[in-house]
């Protein structure tokens, strides 16, 4: 499993209960840098957009949370960072304030998007198309938007990573990826940039920024694939019994469904 992965799932594990639709109570202004970060819900239709937040600052322990207001109505929103609130009983290693905004499913179009740190204000543009969530931001010292613009993953994509060992379980893959692509799944250009899940460099290629596997090698895939998501799962199965110990597959699905070869071990 990647690094960057499990701490962007003890984030989000973190932020569950802190997650809302635009609603916190007062407190002071926050003096530090707020990380914005933006997710986007895809095993869902429509499809959700969230803001993630996190401060530079680090605090004694994870449960910090950051208090805002939000206000949307029809092009306009309206964030107000109002201060860190401190938990009841501190636990756990220091961490970041975090929060959580759900903006729902956003018709395509531009939003003005306004946020404020007390009595700062700073202001920018939202744009959201039929393939990206982009955003028009001055640079300045209160936010920092960490992975704009963020596009959407294609549906029909499948996406996921062959992990081994020895270099000679190599043909292995190869044997797996021309069977995907027998069912199937073909290859496809896809816009270089960060998705919700992955990032395509410049040469087109799916990558993972700073990945720990745990594997001596990995092969990442990404495919357009309509068919079955069963004779999916069962060539997955298929080499999970006669090739588990050799080789670990990961296959991800645009509707949000995981196959891991080690269940079928």
């Amino acid at each position: 499993m990647k690094q960057n992965v499990l701490k962007f799932t003890a984030f989000l594990l973190i932020l569950a209960g802190n997650l809302s639709s635009c609603s916190e109570k007062l407190k002071s202004d926050i003096d530090t840098e707020i990380n914005i970060r933006m997710v986007e819900t895809f095993d869902v239709s429509p499809r959700v957009l969230q803001f993630y937040f996190s401060t530079t600052k680090i605090y004694p322990c994870t449960g910090y949370s950051i208090g805002m207001l939000c206000q949307q109505s029809s092009n306009i929103i309206d964030i107000s960072f109002k201060g860190v609130y401190e938990p009841e009983i501190c636990r756990n290693s220091p961490w970041y304030a975090i929060g959580g905004i759900n903006l729902g499913a956003l018709s395509n179009g531009t939003y003005h998007l306004n946020l404020y740190n007390g009595e700062v204000k700073h202001s920018g543009e939202l744009i959201v198309s039929s393939d990206s969530y982009k955003v028009k931001f001055v640079n300045n010292p209160n936010f920092r938007f960490t992975n704009a613009p963020l596009y959407k993953i294609p549906e029909n994509t499948i996406w996921g990573l062959v992990g081994y060992h020895k270099s000679g379980s190599i043909s292995l893959v190869q044997s797996f990826l021309a069977e995907l692509m027998n069912l199937g799944a073909e290859e496809k250009s896809y816009t270089p940039g960060t998705y919700d899940r992955f990032v395509i460099n410049k040469e087109g290629n799916i990558t993972y920024p700073d990945a720990l596997w745990g594997y001596y090698f990995d092969q990442p895939f990404i495919f357009y694939y309509a068919g079955s998501i069963t004779d999916l799962e069962q060539l997955v199965i298929k080499y999970a019994h006669d090739y588990g110990e050799h080789i670990s597959i990961t296959v991800n699905t645009d509707k949000g469904s995981v196959l891991y070869s080690y269940i079928y071990q």
